[in-house]
């Protein structure tokens, strides 16, 4: 949970500054890893203040909670675990992004990507709920929140790059599949 805020720095910063990077090649992930200590160094410090609120709910709240985080933690690791057999570890990394032209990738668009676009941040997202449901810290809550906020941000940041990579092919799979949320047939 410390360490997870800094995630989200480094996408934001790759995902909107794109251009200015790849000039950079991998040493755009230098640039990028400022993000880590910046966010990480405050939560480490402070994370006996941070995690001392709880947010303890009546029974059976709580119950329910502990079920939903639980059921959370389980769709997210089924979930990763197929985006995981679709893409490589370069791809999880950011290097078609970085150097698309030594990283040459298909569109992802079959198997768990034929259901949401966006897989990893949908199982990432249910593992911020699953902590949060799961513990009664409050700064879990705060997390869920934030990861609310930020990460429609960051999924459209990234929409821009590929559409920019895969022009037409991008636009009509943005048509065809959900975001976010897989739609129930």
């Amino acid at each position: 949970m410390i360490f997870y805020p800094g995630v989200f720095v480094f996408w934001l910063i790759v995902h909107t500054n794109i251009q200015r990077l790849r000039a950079l090649g991998t040493r755009a992930y230098w640039v990028s890893a400022i993000a880590w200590p910046i966010t990480a160094g405050p939560l480490l410090i402070f994370r006996h203040w941070i995690f001392s609120l709880e947010w303890k709910f009546p029974q059976p709240l709580d119950g329910m909670f502990l079920i939903l985080g639980v059921f959370a933690f389980i769709l997210a690791l089924v979930i990763f675990a197929q985006a995981r057999k679709q893409i490589s570890h370069r791809t999880m990394i950011g290097m078609p992004e970085i150097e698309p032209h030594k990283n040459k990738q298909p569109l992802l668009n079959s198997g768990i990507y034929s259901l949401t676009r966006n897989p990893i941040y949908l199982a990432h997202w249910l593992l911020v709920l699953s902590a949060a449901a799961v513990a009664d810290f409050a700064a879990n809550w705060i997390m869920f929140v934030a990861d609310c906020l930020v990460l429609p941000l960051l999924i459209r940041a990234e929409e821009r790059e590929l559409l920019m990579r895969y022009g037409s092919e991008f636009a009509g799979y943005m048509r065809r599949v959900p975001r976010f949320f897989p739609q129930l047939r």
